[in-house]
């Protein structure tokens, strides 16, 4: 039975988890998710769908999130708020991929994987969902989990998503036994109405005594100054400068495919060595090479890009958890030079500057200002934020661990993430590194760009060339 918790505050969404739903459509679905394929220990098989529930189940008490869902304010007086979800059941939210019982090629797995995504979840729910295939071709199993970005960004994501696996292939079942949750029972409009008016109030209170504190230190002065300075930068120079036309701004519809490449990272972290430069700086150097390869592989000139890259905000090595803890800058894709050094060199420079400049904490405090935007103007401006004249694509760096994870006794082998599309945007680059590798994730409208199924190979040719610039005095490598 549910009971009345109505005593205890309620989680709002921040302004920067509220624009996610704003720029949501019915052809842009706003999840963060991830595609994994996990491999059974020797002479052993893959859980069922009733083992993962239970998993699933029993580790809901270290994610209340997973339980809750968005409860709309009234009248638009504040954000939604985080409620229990008196209809959650893990059946729900764990379900088959395929029928019980069917074998999937990998043809097969990746089809069901891309119907899934390209889905968007059901709002009056909790806000993620697990796919999952026992039986694939070769012997493992595969899954889909995939998670609302009003809900995580990309490395809060992840850190979740390791609530469901193990760093021990031999890690025991969670009790479910000791799990007394109820859900309180939902707010109605009233209630909801005057606690998004505290919370106003409480703001305003808070926004004061800043101020009051503000008057009697100068050294508070000196940091306010210098965050309008950074913010001041951050308009000029990744707002109101617009990002050039591109084929990869297209109308897009609900349709989505995945591809990837993986491969070994140890020769990245070589160019990176040997050019003093950054792991993300290589891959934004390999993507700028496989977009490149794209265009001449099509008849097009290659031309630079305005990519936007999130950059985690928090502070140290403290814990993810839940909402999005990010800022994003913007970096020029020289995707129109030959060379790929010149190409590497060029986004270190652009990278090494906004580090220098503080540009992404000049970008975290414009987020930050969408939240003192009246009602009306939060949509406009969110949906201008997400549009194709602030960037042509996302390219999305997350570390992975660097050690093996497990799913009920099955390895992981395989991870490639999703970063979602926002109108007028055909195409986004996830990056995710695990144990020795590193994989590219392309995720596509393939109506809006039907050439995406090349992607793959041109990232591997730009990854070539740039093992190339590192490995030329040894021996020289060919390049297609």
């Amino acid at each position: 039975m549910a009971s009345d918790h109505g005593a205890v505050p309620r989680a709002r969404l921040s302004s920067l988890d509220g624009s996610f739903l704003r720029v949501e459509t019915p052809a842009a679905h706003m999840h963060v998710a991830w595609k994994g394929r996990f491999a059974p220990p020797d002479g052993g098989t893959p859980p069922g769908i009733g083992a993962l529930r239970a998993q699933v189940a029993g580790r809901l008490r270290h994610a209340e999130r997973f339980r809750q869902r968005l409860a709309p304010t009234p009248a638009g007086l504040g954000e939604p708020v985080w409620v229990d979800d008196e209809r959650f059941r893990v059946e729900d939210h764990v379900v088959e991929l395929a029928p019980a019982g069917e074998t999937l090629s990998r043809a097969r797995f990746d089809a069901l994987c891309d119907r899934e995504l390209s889905t968007p979840l059901d709002r009056s729910r909790a806000l993620w969902r697990i796919s999952y295939a026992r039986r694939l071709e070769d012997g493992g199993a595969g899954l889909v989990m995939k998670l609302h970005h009003a809900m995580v960004d990309g490395m809060s994501a992840m850190a979740l998503a390791l609530l469901l696996l193990d760093t021990s292939p031999h890690a025991g079942p969670v009790r479910t036994e000791d799990d007394d949750w109820a859900p309180a029972r939902a707010p109605g409009a009233r209630r909801l109405a005057l606690e998004a008016l505290a919370d106003r109030g409480s703001e305003s209170l808070r926004a004061a005594g800043a101020m009051a504190r503000l008057a009697r230190s100068p050294g508070r002065g000196v940091r306010i100054a210098d965050t309008l300075r950074r913010t001041a930068l951050a308009v000029g120079e990744d707002v109101l400068r617009a990002a050039p036309s591109s084929h990869l701004n297209a109308a897009i519809g609900p349709e989505r495919t995945l591809v990837h490449h993986s491969e070994p990272i140890a020769p990245l972290l070589e160019a990176r060595r040997r050019h003093g430069v950054t792991l993300n700086d290589v891959v934004l150097g390999a993507v700028a090479g496989g977009l490149r390869a794209l265009a001449l592989d099509h008849g097009r000139r290659p031309e630079p890009l305005k990519v936007m890259v999130p950059v985690d905000m928090r502070a140290g090595a403290a814990a993810p958890g839940t909402g999005n803890r990010i800022a994003f800058v913007f970096v020029d894709l020289p995707v129109d030079l030959h060379r790929p050094a010149a190409r590497l060199m060029a986004v270190h420079a652009q990278t090494q500057r906004f580090k220098r400049t503080g540009r992404a904490a000049g970008g975290q405090a414009i987020l930050g200002a969408l939240g003192a935007l009246p009602e009306p103007l939060k949509g406009p401006a969110a949906r201008l934020a997400a549009g194709p004249r602030m960037y042509n694509l996302t390219v999305s760096n997350v570390p992975g661990p660097r050690v093996p994870v497990y799913l009920l006794g099955c390895e992981l082998r395989e991870a490639v993430p999703v970063i979602p599309l926002s109108e007028g945007h055909a195409l986004s680059i996830g990056v995710f590194t695990y144990r020795d590798r590193i994989t590219f994730g392309g995720y596509a409208d393939p109506v809006a760009l039907p050439e995406v199924p090349r992607l793959p190979q041109a990232l591997n040719a730009a990854l070539l060339e740039l093992a190339g610039t590192s490995a030329q005095r040894r021996a020289p490598l060919a390049v297609a």
